[in-house]
Protein backbone atom coordinates (compact mmCIF):
# COMPACT_ATOMS: atom_id res chain seq x y z
CA UNK A 1 0.00 0.00 0.00
CA UNK A 2 1.70 3.90 -1.11
CA UNK A 3 2.37 5.64 1.92
CA UNK A 4 0.41 9.01 2.66
CA UNK A 5 0.51 11.64 0.21
CA UNK A 6 3.18 14.38 1.34
CA UNK A 7 1.77 17.91 2.83
CA UNK A 8 1.07 20.84 0.52
CA UNK A 9 3.33 23.94 0.99
CA UNK A 10 0.98 26.33 2.82
CA UNK A 11 -0.82 28.48 -0.31
CA UNK A 12 1.16 31.57 -1.64
CA UNK A 13 -0.28 34.64 -3.28
CA UNK A 14 -0.69 34.53 -6.96
CA UNK A 15 2.20 36.50 -8.23
CA UNK A 16 2.18 39.42 -11.48
CA UNK A 17 4.04 37.13 -13.38
CA UNK A 18 3.06 39.54 -16.03
CA UNK A 19 5.33 42.07 -14.45
CA UNK A 20 8.14 39.92 -14.05
CA UNK A 21 7.98 39.31 -17.86
CA UNK A 22 8.13 43.15 -18.51
CA UNK A 23 11.15 43.61 -15.55
CA UNK A 24 12.44 40.83 -17.52
CA UNK A 25 11.97 41.58 -21.25
CA UNK A 26 14.50 44.71 -20.44
CA UNK A 27 17.49 42.60 -20.53
CA UNK A 28 18.61 43.68 -16.72
CA UNK A 29 18.08 47.34 -17.64
CA UNK A 30 16.11 49.82 -15.06
CA UNK A 31 12.21 50.32 -15.37
CA UNK A 32 10.80 53.18 -13.83
CA UNK A 33 7.80 52.41 -11.09
CA UNK A 34 5.76 55.05 -13.27
CA UNK A 35 5.88 53.19 -16.50
CA UNK A 36 5.21 49.64 -14.41
CA UNK A 37 2.18 51.32 -13.11
CA UNK A 38 0.68 52.40 -16.34
CA UNK A 39 2.45 55.83 -17.24
CA UNK A 40 3.90 58.80 -15.69
CA UNK A 41 0.08 59.44 -14.81
CA UNK A 42 -0.15 56.62 -13.03
CA UNK A 43 -2.52 57.16 -9.87
CA UNK A 44 -0.77 56.57 -6.28
CA UNK A 45 -2.97 53.37 -6.15
CA UNK A 46 -1.56 51.68 -8.94
CA UNK A 47 2.06 52.59 -7.91
CA UNK A 48 1.41 51.10 -4.27
CA UNK A 49 -0.10 47.98 -6.12
CA UNK A 50 3.07 47.68 -8.00
CA UNK A 51 4.96 47.97 -5.10
CA UNK A 52 3.44 45.09 -3.61
CA UNK A 53 3.80 42.97 -6.25
CA UNK A 54 7.37 43.80 -6.60
CA UNK A 55 7.51 42.59 -2.82
CA UNK A 56 5.59 39.36 -3.36
CA UNK A 57 8.09 38.85 -6.23
CA UNK A 58 11.08 39.30 -4.44
CA UNK A 59 9.90 37.62 -1.10
CA UNK A 60 9.18 34.30 -3.78
CA UNK A 61 13.34 34.60 -4.47
CA UNK A 62 13.13 36.27 -7.30
CA UNK A 63 16.33 38.59 -7.58
CA UNK A 64 14.79 42.43 -8.04
CA UNK A 65 17.24 45.36 -7.65
CA UNK A 66 15.94 48.45 -6.92
CA UNK A 67 17.35 52.17 -7.94
CA UNK A 68 15.99 55.14 -5.75
CA UNK A 69 15.50 57.49 -9.12
CA UNK A 70 15.93 54.78 -11.96
CA UNK A 71 13.04 51.98 -10.42
CA UNK A 72 13.51 48.53 -10.25
CA UNK A 73 15.28 45.47 -12.70
CA UNK A 74 15.16 42.27 -13.17
CA UNK A 75 18.38 40.26 -11.81
CA UNK A 76 18.00 36.80 -11.48
CA UNK A 77 15.43 33.83 -11.11
CA UNK A 78 14.34 32.32 -8.27
CA UNK A 79 16.12 29.33 -6.56
CA UNK A 80 13.12 27.33 -6.52
CA UNK A 81 10.27 26.54 -8.91
CA UNK A 82 7.61 29.02 -9.49
CA UNK A 83 4.45 27.44 -10.54
CA UNK A 84 2.70 30.87 -11.11
CA UNK A 85 5.60 31.37 -13.02
CA UNK A 86 5.39 28.08 -15.11
CA UNK A 87 2.12 28.08 -16.11
CA UNK A 88 1.56 31.69 -17.13
CA UNK A 89 -0.29 32.02 -20.37
CA UNK A 90 0.65 27.86 -20.94
CA UNK A 91 -2.16 27.33 -23.70
CA UNK A 92 -1.22 23.87 -23.82
CA UNK A 93 -3.79 21.34 -24.94
CA UNK A 94 -2.84 18.28 -23.05
CA UNK A 95 0.09 17.91 -20.79
CA UNK A 96 -0.15 21.07 -18.06
CA UNK A 97 -3.93 20.85 -17.50
CA UNK A 98 -2.97 20.79 -13.90
CA UNK A 99 0.54 21.48 -12.52
CA UNK A 100 1.31 20.53 -9.02
CA UNK A 101 5.10 21.25 -7.22
CA UNK A 102 6.39 19.70 -4.13
CA UNK A 103 9.04 20.22 -1.99
CA UNK A 104 9.98 17.15 -1.35
CA UNK A 105 8.76 13.33 -1.97
CA UNK A 106 9.68 10.20 -2.86
CA UNK A 107 9.31 9.54 -6.28
CA UNK A 108 7.44 12.04 -8.85
CA UNK A 109 6.14 8.87 -10.39
CA UNK A 110 4.82 7.45 -7.95
CA UNK A 111 3.09 10.27 -7.13
CA UNK A 112 1.36 11.12 -10.89
CA UNK A 113 0.89 7.01 -10.55
CA UNK A 114 -1.73 7.59 -7.94
CA UNK A 115 -3.60 9.79 -10.24
CA UNK A 116 -4.06 6.83 -13.51
CA UNK A 117 -7.89 6.31 -12.52
CA UNK A 118 -9.41 9.61 -13.29
CA UNK A 119 -9.60 10.14 -16.62
CA UNK A 120 -9.41 13.96 -15.94
CA UNK A 121 -6.28 13.44 -14.78
CA UNK A 122 -4.67 13.38 -18.36
CA UNK A 123 -2.00 15.69 -18.87
CA UNK A 124 -1.05 15.92 -14.96
CA UNK A 125 2.50 17.36 -14.00
CA UNK A 126 4.05 16.18 -10.97
CA UNK A 127 6.88 18.41 -10.03
CA UNK A 128 9.77 18.22 -7.35
CA UNK A 129 12.32 20.04 -5.99
CA UNK A 130 14.30 16.65 -4.27
CA UNK A 131 13.42 13.21 -4.39
CA UNK A 132 14.54 10.84 -1.86
CA UNK A 133 13.24 7.35 -3.65
CA UNK A 134 13.73 8.38 -7.37
CA UNK A 135 14.69 5.79 -9.94
CA UNK A 136 15.72 4.83 -13.65
CA UNK A 137 15.90 2.64 -16.02
CA UNK A 138 16.44 -1.35 -14.62
CA UNK A 139 16.05 -0.43 -11.12
CA UNK A 140 19.22 2.27 -10.76
CA UNK A 141 18.39 5.48 -8.50
CA UNK A 142 17.90 8.97 -9.70
CA UNK A 143 19.58 11.39 -7.44
CA UNK A 144 20.55 15.46 -7.50
CA UNK A 145 20.79 17.99 -4.85
CA UNK A 146 17.57 20.01 -3.93
CA UNK A 147 16.85 22.94 -6.32
CA UNK A 148 19.05 21.95 -8.54
CA UNK A 149 16.90 19.80 -11.45
CA UNK A 150 14.00 19.26 -13.62
CA UNK A 151 12.40 16.18 -11.34
CA UNK A 152 9.04 15.96 -13.27
CA UNK A 153 6.87 13.01 -13.73
CA UNK A 154 3.52 13.38 -16.43
CA UNK A 155 0.67 11.48 -16.22
CA UNK A 156 -1.11 10.32 -19.94
CA UNK A 157 -3.82 8.63 -21.07
CA UNK A 158 -3.24 7.88 -24.74
CA UNK A 159 -6.74 7.46 -26.80
CA UNK A 160 -4.50 5.33 -28.94
CA UNK A 161 -1.01 3.23 -29.54
CA UNK A 162 0.23 4.57 -32.60
CA UNK A 163 3.14 2.35 -32.57
CA UNK A 164 1.68 -1.27 -31.33
CA UNK A 165 5.21 -2.95 -32.94
CA UNK A 166 7.03 -1.10 -30.52
CA UNK A 167 4.66 -2.17 -27.60
CA UNK A 168 7.56 -4.23 -25.93
CA UNK A 169 8.43 -2.29 -22.75
CA UNK A 170 4.74 -2.95 -21.51
CA UNK A 171 4.00 -0.46 -24.10
CA UNK A 172 6.43 2.29 -22.98
CA UNK A 173 8.56 2.53 -26.91
CA UNK A 174 6.76 5.57 -28.18
CA UNK A 175 6.50 6.93 -25.08
CA UNK A 176 10.16 6.91 -24.11
CA UNK A 177 10.70 8.28 -27.59
CA UNK A 178 8.96 10.84 -27.04
CA UNK A 179 9.97 12.34 -24.34
CA UNK A 180 13.25 12.02 -25.36
CA UNK A 181 12.99 14.26 -28.48
CA UNK A 182 11.24 16.40 -26.30
CA UNK A 183 14.39 16.55 -23.48
CA UNK A 184 17.09 16.71 -26.77
CA UNK A 185 15.03 19.78 -28.09
CA UNK A 186 14.87 21.84 -24.64
CA UNK A 187 18.69 21.06 -23.91
CA UNK A 188 19.48 21.97 -27.60
CA UNK A 189 17.71 25.35 -27.19
CA UNK A 190 19.36 25.95 -23.78
CA UNK A 191 22.99 25.09 -24.76
CA UNK A 192 22.85 26.04 -28.04
CA UNK A 193 24.64 21.97 -28.74
CA UNK A 194 23.27 19.20 -30.04
CA UNK A 195 21.85 16.76 -27.85
CA UNK A 196 21.58 12.85 -28.76
CA UNK A 197 19.98 9.92 -27.55
CA UNK A 198 21.63 6.90 -25.99
CA UNK A 199 19.20 3.91 -26.93
CA UNK A 200 16.45 3.60 -25.13
CA UNK A 201 16.15 6.73 -22.72
CA UNK A 202 19.47 9.11 -21.89
CA UNK A 203 19.62 12.48 -23.43
CA UNK A 204 23.69 13.23 -24.05
CA UNK A 205 26.21 15.81 -24.49
CA UNK A 206 29.15 15.05 -26.01
CA UNK A 207 29.02 11.32 -24.56
CA UNK A 208 28.02 12.97 -21.06
CA UNK A 209 24.23 12.22 -19.69
CA UNK A 210 22.24 14.79 -18.91
CA UNK A 211 19.05 13.62 -18.65
CA UNK A 212 16.98 10.59 -18.03
CA UNK A 213 14.06 9.21 -19.02
CA UNK A 214 11.69 6.29 -17.30
CA UNK A 215 8.13 5.35 -18.34
CA UNK A 216 5.92 3.71 -16.18
CA UNK A 217 2.22 1.89 -16.54
CA UNK A 218 0.90 2.24 -13.35
CA UNK A 219 -1.74 -0.04 -11.87
CA UNK A 220 -5.28 1.29 -12.33
CA UNK A 221 -7.73 1.20 -9.20
CA UNK A 222 -11.48 2.11 -10.68
CA UNK A 223 -13.87 3.68 -8.24
CA UNK A 224 -15.77 1.98 -6.29
CA UNK A 225 -19.63 1.76 -7.74
CA UNK A 226 -22.00 4.92 -7.32
CA UNK A 227 -18.64 6.86 -6.52
CA UNK A 228 -19.26 10.15 -8.31
CA UNK A 229 -15.68 10.43 -9.97
CA UNK A 230 -15.77 8.94 -13.23
CA UNK A 231 -14.56 5.73 -14.09
CA UNK A 232 -11.25 5.10 -16.77
CA UNK A 233 -12.41 3.47 -19.81
CA UNK A 234 -10.97 -0.35 -19.06
CA UNK A 235 -9.08 -0.20 -22.52
CA UNK A 236 -7.34 2.86 -21.67
CA UNK A 237 -3.86 2.00 -20.44
CA UNK A 238 -2.44 5.34 -18.30
CA UNK A 239 1.60 5.71 -18.38
CA UNK A 240 3.51 8.22 -16.26
CA UNK A 241 6.44 10.08 -18.08
CA UNK A 242 8.96 10.24 -15.73
CA UNK A 243 11.99 12.85 -16.66
CA UNK A 244 15.00 13.97 -14.31
CA UNK A 245 17.30 17.20 -16.08
CA UNK A 246 20.19 17.94 -14.77
CA UNK A 247 19.97 21.71 -14.79
CA UNK A 248 21.85 23.88 -12.46
CA UNK A 249 23.99 21.37 -11.15
CA UNK A 250 27.89 21.54 -10.93
CA UNK A 251 30.59 19.72 -11.15
CA UNK A 252 31.69 19.31 -7.51
CA UNK A 253 27.60 17.83 -6.86
CA UNK A 254 28.58 14.85 -9.12
CA UNK A 255 29.87 11.71 -7.63
CA UNK A 256 33.80 11.73 -8.30
CA UNK A 257 33.45 8.25 -10.63
CA UNK A 258 30.60 10.54 -12.71
CA UNK A 259 32.04 13.67 -13.42
CA UNK A 260 33.35 12.75 -16.57
CA UNK A 261 29.98 10.67 -17.79
CA UNK A 262 27.39 13.38 -16.80
CA UNK A 263 26.70 17.42 -16.98
CA UNK A 264 24.21 19.74 -16.90
CA UNK A 265 22.78 22.67 -18.49
CA UNK A 266 24.56 24.71 -16.33
CA UNK A 267 27.81 23.05 -16.81
CA UNK A 268 27.55 23.35 -20.07
CA UNK A 269 26.64 27.26 -20.43
CA UNK A 270 28.49 28.32 -17.01
CA UNK A 271 25.49 30.50 -16.32
CA UNK A 272 22.37 28.72 -13.91
CA UNK A 273 19.77 28.44 -15.73
CA UNK A 274 15.65 29.74 -14.92
CA UNK A 275 14.53 26.32 -13.91
CA UNK A 276 10.80 27.27 -14.15
CA UNK A 277 11.26 28.63 -17.37
CA UNK A 278 12.72 24.62 -18.49
CA UNK A 279 10.23 22.97 -16.75
CA UNK A 280 7.96 25.49 -19.07
CA UNK A 281 9.64 24.95 -22.22
CA UNK A 282 9.90 21.20 -21.33
CA UNK A 283 6.09 20.92 -21.09
CA UNK A 284 5.09 22.99 -24.26
CA UNK A 285 7.51 20.50 -26.19
CA UNK A 286 6.36 17.67 -24.39
CA UNK A 287 2.57 18.68 -25.35
CA UNK A 288 3.43 19.30 -29.07
CA UNK A 289 4.89 15.91 -29.31
CA UNK A 290 1.92 14.19 -27.77
CA UNK A 291 -0.70 15.78 -29.69
CA UNK A 292 0.80 15.61 -32.42
CA UNK A 293 1.14 11.63 -32.23
CA UNK A 294 -2.47 11.62 -30.76
CA UNK A 295 -3.76 13.56 -33.57
CA UNK A 296 -2.21 11.20 -35.99
CA UNK A 297 -3.95 8.25 -34.48
CA UNK A 298 -2.71 4.44 -34.64
CA UNK A 299 -1.80 4.58 -38.56
CA UNK A 300 1.30 5.93 -39.73
CA UNK A 301 -0.18 9.84 -39.81
CA UNK A 302 1.96 12.85 -39.83
CA UNK A 303 2.61 13.39 -36.30
CA UNK A 304 3.77 9.74 -35.85
CA UNK A 305 5.92 9.69 -38.83
CA UNK A 306 7.64 13.00 -37.63
CA UNK A 307 8.35 11.93 -34.02
CA UNK A 308 10.10 8.62 -35.47
CA UNK A 309 11.83 11.26 -38.08
CA UNK A 310 13.22 13.16 -34.90
CA UNK A 311 13.89 10.16 -32.86
CA UNK A 312 16.29 8.49 -35.65
CA UNK A 313 18.08 11.92 -36.16
CA UNK A 314 19.19 12.18 -32.57
CA UNK A 315 20.07 8.57 -31.61
CA UNK A 316 23.80 7.81 -31.23
CA UNK A 317 25.96 5.85 -33.07
CA UNK A 318 23.47 5.94 -35.79
CA UNK A 319 26.03 4.87 -39.27
CA UNK A 320 28.47 3.13 -36.98
CA UNK A 321 29.04 -0.66 -35.85
CA UNK A 322 27.60 -1.56 -32.82
CA UNK A 323 26.86 -4.41 -30.32
CA UNK A 324 23.12 -5.40 -30.22
CA UNK A 325 22.04 -7.23 -27.01
CA UNK A 326 19.11 -9.10 -27.59
CA UNK A 327 17.88 -12.16 -25.63
CA UNK A 328 18.99 -14.57 -28.22
CA UNK A 329 22.36 -12.91 -28.02
CA UNK A 330 24.16 -10.37 -29.09
CA UNK A 331 24.01 -9.08 -32.74
CA UNK A 332 27.22 -6.52 -33.82
CA UNK A 333 26.84 -5.24 -37.44
CA UNK A 334 26.67 -1.25 -38.84
CA UNK A 335 23.42 0.48 -36.87
CA UNK A 336 21.92 0.92 -40.67
CA UNK A 337 18.09 2.21 -39.09
CA UNK A 338 15.74 2.92 -36.03
CA UNK A 339 12.17 2.70 -36.32
CA UNK A 340 9.31 2.81 -33.67
CA UNK A 341 7.65 -0.38 -35.93
CA UNK A 342 10.63 -2.26 -37.52
CA UNK A 343 12.85 -2.29 -34.77
CA UNK A 344 16.66 -1.66 -35.57
CA UNK A 345 17.82 -1.99 -38.22
CA UNK A 346 21.68 -3.90 -38.97
CA UNK A 347 24.14 -4.51 -42.12
CA UNK A 348 25.34 -7.66 -39.97
CA UNK A 349 28.89 -8.61 -39.47
CA UNK A 350 28.82 -11.61 -36.99
CA UNK A 351 28.66 -14.88 -38.25
CA UNK A 352 25.68 -15.78 -40.70
CA UNK A 353 22.77 -16.96 -39.66
CA UNK A 354 19.03 -18.08 -40.54
CA UNK A 355 18.05 -14.11 -40.37
CA UNK A 356 21.10 -13.48 -43.10
CA UNK A 357 19.87 -15.85 -45.72
CA UNK A 358 18.50 -13.48 -47.96
CA UNK A 359 19.95 -9.94 -47.37
CA UNK A 360 22.90 -8.46 -45.50
CA UNK A 361 20.26 -6.80 -42.91
CA UNK A 362 18.94 -7.91 -39.85
CA UNK A 363 15.81 -5.77 -38.53
CA UNK A 364 15.48 -6.51 -34.44
CA UNK A 365 12.25 -5.49 -32.64
CA UNK A 366 12.55 -2.53 -30.42
CA UNK A 367 11.21 -5.47 -27.46
CA UNK A 368 14.60 -7.38 -28.12
CA UNK A 369 17.02 -4.91 -27.70
CA UNK A 370 18.55 -5.23 -24.38
CA UNK A 371 21.23 -2.95 -24.73
CA UNK A 372 23.03 -0.87 -27.92
CA UNK A 373 27.07 -0.50 -27.23
CA UNK A 374 29.65 0.53 -29.06
CA UNK A 375 31.71 -1.70 -31.26
CA UNK A 376 34.47 -2.04 -33.75
CA UNK A 377 34.63 -3.38 -37.17
CA UNK A 378 35.64 -7.51 -37.66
Amino acid sequence: MPGPAPRLAPALPVLNIALLDRLRAAGGGFVALQELAGGAAAAELELDRVRADLEALAAFGFAIERHPYRGVAYAGPADRLCPDQIEHELRTRRVGRRIVVWSRVSSTNDLAAQAAGSPEADGLVVLAEEQTAGRGRLGRAWTAPPRSSILMSVLLIPESDPHPDADGHEGRGWLTAMASVATAEVVSDLTGQRADIKWPNDVRINGRKIAGILVERPAVMQPDPGSPRPALDRRARPAVVGIGLNVNVVRDDLPAELRDRATSIRIETGIPADRSETARALICRLDHWYDAVQAAGAGAGAGAGALNAAWRDRIEGLGRFVRVLTPDGPRTGRFVDLDLRRGLTLEIADAPGPHAADSPHVNIPLPDILAVEAASPT
